[in-house]
């Protein structure tokens, strides 16, 4: 079961009203395992994808985005090693979905993705993030 919770100065309150239903179903006097996650933000995660097309459309290297998006998740350092049957290491990028990246990580992400792409194409960080609108 999930709820989305508020921290007030009075304790946690209920988020959403479809979340009542379920929390109702939580026993009363019992412990129960409570794991903090900072929920995602859509629109940042659109910003992302935003920024993603930008430099694919002002690149020359790349001819598959998902190749773009591969390569920057790694340079990044957001990255498995994985060692295949021949025992030759290879970097896989980490998964950016919603369910295995917290708001905070994925905020650390999308800042160091932009760091790898000022240092890669030579720009200024600043132009990065005004033309980001263009395409958001």
């Amino acid at each position: 079961m999930k709820i989305t919770l508020i921290k007030t100065l009075n304790g946690f309150k209920i988020a959403y009203n479809s979340d009542y239903e379920e929390a109702k179903k939580i026993p009363l006097n019992k412990p129960i395992e409570y794991e903090y996650k900072n929920k995602r933000n859509y629109e940042f995660h659109k910003k992302y994808f935003a920024l993603l097309n930008m430099v694919f459309e002002n690149q020359e290297q790349y001819s598959n985005i998902d190749h773009l998006r591969r390569y920057l998740t790694i340079d990044a350092g957001f990255y498995d090693v994985t060692t295949n049957l021949q025992g030759i290491e290879t970097k896989e990028p980490k998964s950016i979905s919603f369910t295995n990246m917290d708001e905070t990580e994925f905020n650390e992400y999308y800042n160091r993705v932009i760091d790898v792409i000022v240092k890669w194409l030579g720009i200024e960080k600043q132009d990065v993030l005004d033309n980001i609108d263009q395409y958001f």
